[in-house]
Formats: structure tokens, sequence, C-alpha cells
């Protein structure tokens, strides 16, 4: 047998508003709270990281020089361009050259530097050659130094005594040697790899910075 409410209403009828009640509080305060995420609320308990953007001159692009914050593992994007069209731009995460100057770059803790600046291969870099055809054996591994008024270009000498004159423009190198025989080695200025070619024969070439 059902008791009457005051007002008309069985015991079970208020239970069940009550019920409805606490139902409808639980999936406001849950689209509350997706709306709270979605408007930045997850920032709770996510660290703030600071990243100092150092663009050098003759550099453009974005995001421009200045220090910003931004959660943990947030994805930054860059992208620079030379001013002079024949130069070539890198891109240093705390030292460490990423290349080329279009990416983006994942914050895993606190402190980060972008630097975007002109590619300079003026200096020594260590030589290794191989020939397509393989029974030719390839010259040791030799140093050439690369110098000159301009970052686009001078002349150079290797550790064997051979000479020549090198240039860039935009993203490719190209080292023509006046001495050992008609060898002209043509890569990229990234990676500083590509092919050459010399006494008709072809092959491939790496250097690398010395330790």
């Amino acid at each position: 047998m059902s008791i009457k409410s005051g007002k008309g209403e069985t015991d079970m009828d208020s239970r069940t508003k009550r019920k409805l009640s606490l139902r409808f509080g639980f999936w406001a305060g849950a689209a509350a709270l997706l709306a709270f995420l979605a408007a930045g609320g997850c920032r709770i308990g996510i660290p703030d990281y600071t990243l100092t953007v150092v663009v050098e001159d003759g550099v453009t692009g974005t995001p421009e020089a200045g220090q910003y914050v931004y959660q943990e593992l947030t994805t930054v994007d860059f992208d620079y361009e030379a001013v002079n069209p024949l130069h070539s731009v890198e891109v240093m995460i705390n030292g460490i050259k990423r290349s080329p100057a279009t990416g983006s770059v994942v914050l895993y803790g606190d402190g980060y530097e972008l630097r975007a600046r002109l590619i300079d291969l003026r200096g020594d870099w260590k030589m290794t050659l191989a020939y397509n055809d393989e029974e030719i054996p390839a010259p040791g591994e030799f140093t050439i130094t690369l110098s000159g008024p301009d970052i686009v270009g001078g002349t150079f000498t290797d550790s064997r005594g051979f000479t020549g004159v090198w240039s860039t423009s935009s993203d490719t190198v190209t080292l023509t040697y006046d001495a050992w025989f008609d060898y002209v080695l043509t890569g990229e200025v990234y990676g500083m790899k590509g092919t050459f070619t010399g006494e008709e024969l072809t092959g491939t070439w790496t250097a690398v910075r010395p330790e």
C-alpha cells in the first residue's frame, strides 16, 4: 500500500524524481567538465615550458625571435628561409642541428632554445668518397678545408695537397678540383653529401665536421 505525501505524491513518486534529478545532475556535470577540458582545462597538472627563439641576421620566418611558453609535449612548428636566396638556413635545437629549416619540435623539458641561422660551410670537413664501380678502390678518408670571404663560396685545399674552388646556391654545394684531374663534387649543404664525377668515373661522397 502506498503512503501519500502532503502534496498528493506517493513515496515511490518522490524517489523516482530524486533519481531523475541525480541523473540529470551527473550528466550536466559531465557536460560541464568536457566543456572545461575543451576550453583548456586540461592544463591542470601539466607543466609550462619556456622556448627561447633566436633568429640571426639574414633569416626570416616563424616563430619570430622572443620567448614563448607552451605546455609540455606541445609540438611547435617552425619555418625559416634566407633573405638572400643564395644562402641556406639551418635550425639549431639546444645546440644540435636540425635540417632543413622547416619542421617541428616537441617540448619534452624546460629551457629549450631554437636558433635559426645561415649555414656557413667554411672550415674543416672529413671527406669520404666511394666509387659506384666497387672494383675501384676508394681514396682513404681525407680532410678538406673550405675558406673564402663569404659563405657562398671561395677556395679549398685538402690534406692530400689538392686544391680547388667551392660555391653554394640555395641548398646545393659544388666543389670543383683544379689539380685532381677533373673531379667535381655536388651535393646538399644540409647533410654535406652527394655525388661526384672524375676520370670518367662516378660515385658518392659524404663529409662530417671533425670531432
